[in-house]
């Protein structure tokens, strides 16, 4: 039998193999960094609703209080033309006018006690918040009970993980760059000769890792599958230990001996 083509599939796995073991050294730190990033992200957006929803009364505070102030400016003002009327009627119409500009400032001034009263309910609801905080009670705590300098907090420490983890992840990086790169011209190097000499198991291959699988090429373990611990059936062994292969009935990775990884490490 020419082993000549399982050979090069198997040196095509353990090139990939050394590739994902220097990427195994990021830790999952990118993932890591999604996460952060998407904490860090929602917690802004958390601070910047409560920014603007004060922004927004303070807004409506000095609108209804210039409001008031012009009212009462044109009150005093109508009470003086009163003191001038020359009849009833003049008089009646100008009582009219302070009775309409009184009417504003009192809506004016049940708005200002509803701003009042939902910012003191915001600051009761963080009051509890800041309670459950002091017992651990965390998972009783809703949006609206979180604390603004707790947020505000929480989006610093956030912040400053995100920059470590990327420092950490970019000196990886740096310092594998250059295996990396010789690695993969060595990867593609070797996809050409297997494509020459072996295309039907370069597409089993591929195949193989286009799903969620890393390891296409596996070894002969205990007389099982390494890959997914199936027993490979007696009567292959003999020709696994030859240098031939198994497809795996049960997960369809290709079961090699484990010599074959050990030579395509000592050819480098």
């Amino acid at each position: 039998m020419d082993h000549t083509k399982i050979n090069l599939i198997v040196r095509l796995q353990h090139i990939d193999n050394q590739i994902e073991s220097i990427m195994s050294l990021q830790k999952g730190l990118p993932e890591e960094i999604s996460a952060l990033e998407e904490d860090l992200a929602f917690t802004a957006r958390q601070i910047e609703a409560r920014k603007r929803v004060a922004e927004d009364h303070q807004k409506l505070r000095e609108r209804l209080n210039g409001t008031i102030f012009d009212c009462k400016e044109k009150i005093r003002s109508f009470k003086e033309k009163q003191t001038l009327a020359r009849n009833n009627k003049e008089y009646d119409a100008l009582s009219k006018q302070i009775e309409y500009e009184e009417k504003e400032i009192a809506q004016a001034e049940i708005k200002l006690q509803d701003i009042s009263h939902t910012e003191h309910h915001s600051q009761e609801l963080q009051k509890k918040g800041r309670e459950l905080i002091a017992e651990n009670r965390y998972d009783e705590i809703t949006e609206e009970m979180m604390p603004d300098d707790v947020l505000n907090q929480q989006r610093e420490d956030l912040s400053q993980q995100v920059n470590l983890k990327k420092e950490e992840l970019d000196s990886i990086v740096v310092e594998t760059a250059e295996e990396i790169t010789r690695l993969r011209e060595k990867l593609a190097s070797q996809r050409t000769a297997v494509t020459q000499e072996a295309k039907r198991l370069l597409d089993k291959y591929d195949h193989l890792k286009s799903g969620s699988m890393q390891n296409a090429i596996v070894k002969l373990d205990r007389h099982a599958c390494s890959g997914c611990n199936t027993r490979v059936p007696t009567n292959r062994h003999t020709l696994i230990v030859q240098g031939g292969f198994y497809v795996c009935e049960s997960c369809g990775r290709i079961v090699v001996h484990e010599r074959l990884f050990d030579e395509a490490s000592a050819e480098g």
